[in-house]
């Protein structure tokens, strides 16, 4: 098996697992005293398998740097994904540095998130400069989701009810949340439409089962009850539909897609699924304005950032200024305000930008799944989880911005090797500008 493509087995399990650890297999670190802080975190650290992961991606990239030859390579690292490391650098250096003036007394956990991050976004970075690896990444994540959502549609089907035992009535699998179970789906939904548009005019079969993937998908997420990963779920289809410069293929695709949910939602649902559905999306959101307090949550937020507007309150130490009110604000934007203030949110905004100026002229097939990816990330993490839960974003911002020299070099390649056959892309379907002038 090629290195990259074992890399990109090992990055799709990285992204799967998060924070899942040992201790559900009952290796527990509580036995360490509780006194010996470090002893502790270190012990909780050690039992993650992200931490093995991101470690054998370290050994993984170094080898294929070894193992590469002049030629090696199909397109040479951008410039510009380095900087968008750097700058991310900075950001976690800083956000590091402001435990020295954060009330949390064991930051540790935080600071390994961190720098699991910036360490991940580094091979990503090196790994993305051989263009086979960006190629057998978003295959692999592909496969993945599919997996992801083919046991979450089998759950339904055959071993109901499959919901969280916390939140009675919303689909969860293998014990985990129905917020990144939603996140997921929503992942798989826009990347099957995004993949139904590489090929050329009309309707390939290829393209049909993942518009029939992308519907019963979002029947799936529906269930989970998660809003935060249905907007975001929206922001990546309208990014993705931004980029491709409302292609009327994709509005074409849409359309399809919300005919299949309405068959398929009346098909795999029964009464009881069809009304706990519209209890929570229909009554309990649009009429009542449930928020499962968010709503308060960002305003505890807001209120410590304007306390400390310039340099924040520290690392890891929203549940400190809230009394245990929860361990963050569920808002990535408020969070990393309210931890790092202003300097820290300026630094965030920067990476933003750099990513959209950067990918933007250079669009192929796989800067529009990148953007859109990440746009969708960014979404959800506006209404759940910590900013460790959006380092999807990131990781999806440098591999797009990696990626935008792909198309450029396959033409390159195609010339040189018959110039009778023109600057046509090998093995992927023009888009971006080229593709909207067809």
């Amino acid at each position: 098996m090629p290195l990259r493509t074992l890399l990109a087995i090992v990055l799709t399990v990285l992204f799967l697992v998060g924070r899942w650890n040992l201790q559900r297999l009952a290796v527990n670190p509580d036995a360490v005293n509780p006194d010996l802080i470090v002893e502790r975190s270190v012990a909780t650290v050690l039992i993650e398998p992200r931490l093995w992961l991101v470690i054998a991606g370290v050994l993984l990239v170094v080898l294929m740097e070894m193992g590469a030859s002049g030629d090696a390579r199909a397109h040479s690292g951008r410039l510009e994904a380095r900087t968008s490391v750097r700058i991310f650098f900075v950001f976690s250096v800083f956000l590091v540095a402001s435990i020295a003036w954060s009330p949390n007394d064991n930051p540790f956990p935080a600071v390994v998130d961190i720098c699991l991050m910036l360490v991940t976004l580094l091979v990503v970075e090196l790994a993305a400069r051989y263009e086979k690896f960006v190629e057998a990444f978003w295959l692999g994540l592909e496969l993945l989701l599919i997996a992801i959502g083919a046991f979450a549609l089998f759950s339904q089907l055959f071993l109901a009810p499959a919901t969280s035992a916390d939140l009675p009535g919303r689909l969860s699998i293998l014990g985990g949340g129905p917020n990144i179970l939603g996140r997921f789906l929503g992942m798989l939904c826009l990347l099957m439409v995004a993949q139904s548009l590489r090929h050329g005019g009309g309707l390939h079969w290829s393209a049909a089962w993942r518009i029939v993937a992308a519907a019963v998908a979002l029947i799936l997420l529906l269930q989970t009850g998660s809003r935060g990963a249905f907007t975001g779920l929206l922001i990546g289809l309208l990014a993705l539909l931004i980029v491709r410069r409302m292609n009327v293929r994709l509005i074409g695709i849409g359309a399809i897609v919300i005919l299949s949910f309405e068959y398929l939602f009346k098909v795999m649902l029964n009464a009881d699924t069809i009304t706990s559905i519209a209890e929570r999306w229909l009554e309990r959101t649009l009429e009542e304005g449930y928020l499962s307090a968010r709503d308060v949550l960002l305003t505890e937020a807001y209120r410590l950032w304007l306390e400390r507007p310039v340099f924040g309150g520290g690392l890891d130490s929203f549940e400190y200024y809230t009394f245990g009110l929860d361990r963050y604000p569920h808002n990535l934007v408020m969070e990393i305000a309210q931890a790092g203030g202003i300097v820290a949110a300026l630094l965030l905004l920067a990476w933003i930008v750099h990513l959209i100026l950067n990918s933007w002229h250079g669009r192929n097939h796989y800067t529009e799944i990148g953007l859109s990816m990440t746009a969708l990330i960014f979404g959800c993490a506006l209404f759940s989880g910590d900013f460790y839960d959006s380092r999807l974003m990131f990781i999806f911002g440098v591999l797009t911005i990696s990626s935008a020299d792909i198309g450029a070099s396959r033409q390159i390649l195609s010339a040189m090797k018959d110039e009778d056959r023109g600057l046509g892309l090998i093995g992927m379907t023009p888009s971006g500008p080229a593709a909207d002038e067809r």
